[in-house]
């Protein structure tokens, strides 16, 4: 049987509770190694499974069968070897973080102790479905405007190096005086020319950005805060960080976890620093007695919609269902919004790269359209 080996026995792990949370080393995200596609269908097979009355050891090995021999496959395997051995479903899956996440073995975890296991699974299987929606469709509206994107900066680079200096060799022949946008355009040419290891400075900034992005907290941090703060691109960035926060805090808080583990794991689902970081801020207050609705208005960093439901909930008894209907509605404005900008950044990009194509068609051309309008006045 392959087996992968484990990097801390289950008897010598620390408690969830002891998990730093600040914004550290400590707080660095695992990435995870299998698509999340697959972690979607293995959920639902299992909830499937748990809820025909089959023991878990039996539906783990049901299940490994399903994949092609890998490090899911693997992972499956080594996880029900450890239920063979007596450990509990959450703690096999807790000696992988890189495949289970904390939500995935919390909800677990809360299922066993609640014997809902079968429920608890279909409910992180639904959440985990709508997470991947809405990360394939942020995905693939992101993918035409970078098309357009390199297929610009591909053509005006191949113009300026390889077409405009067969132009200026024509023009330096006819000895014609050129106009400031021609001389402007062959000096940049001539400039490419004479200076091309300068072309890959955009591949090497972009290295640098994210160097410095996945190695510096605090420049993630600014750079976070930099882009809520832009128009339009920061209000979607918002909707997106409040989506997450209230769907995975109303699976969780549905499925018996405790308010204050949910916030530590939640603050890992969130992907913006500075809502992370208002996360601690809410776990630190409500650790102290304040309300979550009070405690989430002081961070400024959730709206008055969010606030009142959340303050509903907590008065009748029903924070997680609020939590997870404020979770919908900011999903589907989520995708709303994301849907109509895409609409308008696709033409908007045709329009500049079209526009400086243009610009510089018309400068090559331009002394070629003032030597003829010369020749007809001559001829006239």
């Amino acid at each position: 049987m392959a087996r992968i080996q484990r990097r801390v026995p289950a008897a010598s792990r620390p408690s969830p509770a002891r998990r730093p949370t600040g914004g550290g080393s400590g707080s660095r995200r695992i990435r995870r190694r299998v698509p999340l596609k697959h972690l979607v269908r293995f959920t639902r097979l299992l909830a499937t499974l748990s809820e025909a009355g089959l023991p878990v050891l039996r539906n783990l090995n049901i299940l490994a069968d399903q994949w092609p021999p890998g490090r899911f496959r693997d992972t499956i395997l080594d996880a029900a070897e450890m239920v063979e051995e007596g450990q509990p479903l959450s703690d096999a899956l807790a000696q992988h973080p890189e495949v289970f996440d904390d939500l995935f073995v919390n909800m677990a975890r809360a299922g066993e102790a609640g014997g809902v296991l079968d429920q608890v699974l279909n409910r992180l299987a639904d959440f985990m479905e709508r997470s991947q929606e809405l990360r394939d469709r942020t995905r693939s509206a992101m993918v035409y405007p970078v098309i357009i994107l390199v297929v610009a900066v591909g053509v005006i680079s191949g113009l300026l190096v390889g077409v405009i200096p067969k132009f200026a060799e024509l023009f330096t022949d006819m000895a014609i005086e050129l106009p400031a946008p021609t001389r402007a355009l062959i000096a940049t040419s001539d400039f490419l020319q004479a200076h091309w290891y300068l072309l890959p400075t955009p591949v090497v900034l972009w290295l640098i950005y994210q160097l410095a992005y996945f190695r510096s907290h605090g420049f993630r941090r600014w750079n976070h805060s930099w882009w809520l703060g832009l128009p339009g691109i920061g209000g979607l960035l918002k909707t997106g960080q409040i989506s997450r926060f209230a769907s995975t805090f109303g699976t969780l808080v549905a499925s018996g976890v405790p308010h204050l583990r949910a916030f530590e794991i939640v603050r890992g689902a969130l992907t913006n620093e500075v809502y992370r970081e208002a996360i601690d801020q809410v776990q630190a207050e409500v650790r102290e007695g304040e309300s979550i609705s009070s405690s989430l208005e002081t961070t400024g960093r959730f709206d008055d919609v969010v606030v009142s439901m959340v303050e509903v909930g907590e008065e009748s008894g029903e924070l997680d269902r609020m939590c997870l209907r404020v979770g919908r509605n900011y999903e589907t404005n989520y995708a709303r919004t994301l849907d109509v900008m895409v609409k308008l950044i696709e033409p908007f990009m045709l329009l500049i790269m079209a526009s400086m194509v243009g610009l510089i068609a018309f400068a090559m051309f331009l002394p070629l359209f003032k030597l003829l309008e010369q020749f007809g006045q001559q001829a006239g």
